[in-house]
């Protein structure tokens, strides 16, 4: 066998092993991105625009759907920013907290969140033109106990 086709078969079988890609949605509204996550009993769909204006308001709609248990959220939301330390290593660090009016859905339901952030830190200062994770949790209950589970988008903030 040529090195080009052990190659090949390497790479079809370590793609086949791979995790599965996240497929990214988009909506009939122009301009609106729908990030969906998977949850063991539902999913969240995270709508974000391509880019937000900062110190204009950023509006983002998170969407929760149950098919079995419940699914209550958003428990929590973060903006985050991450880079590289000093050290080299991988970093996160909190921006800000966001208000979110946590919703219990039940089984084949379905609700709404809107957050919302007006591209300031927690100290109330205007944070510099970047991507910016915004980190949200919720806790799944698909009978067999609460777990907590986390979806993410990321949030490009342009002057």
């Amino acid at each position: 066998m040529s090195r080009f086709a052990s190659a090949l078969a390497v790479a079809v079988v370590l793609a086949a092993c791979g995790s599965r890609p996240v497929v990214v949605d988009r909506t009939a509204t122009p301009g609106i991105i729908v990030v969906p996550t998977e949850l063991p009993n539902g999913r969240v769909e995270i709508a974000i625009r391509p880019s937000y204006v900062l110190g204009a308001g950023t509006q983002v709609s998170v969407t929760i759907v149950a098919t079995q248990g419940t699914i209550t959220g958003p428990t929590e939301a973060r903006v985050m920013a991450s880079g590289i330390n000093e050290g080299g290593a991988p970093a996160e660090v909190l921006v800000r907290r966001l208000d979110a009016k946590a919703e219990t859905v039940k089984a084949g339901g379905r609700a709404t969140a809107i957050l919302t952030w007006n591209g300031e830190d927690e100290f109330g200062v205007r944070v510099p033109a970047d991507a910016y994770v915004l980190l949200v949790e919720f806790e799944a209950d698909e009978g067999t106990g609460t777990h907590t589970v986390r979806a993410a988008a990321t949030l490009q903030m342009n002057d």
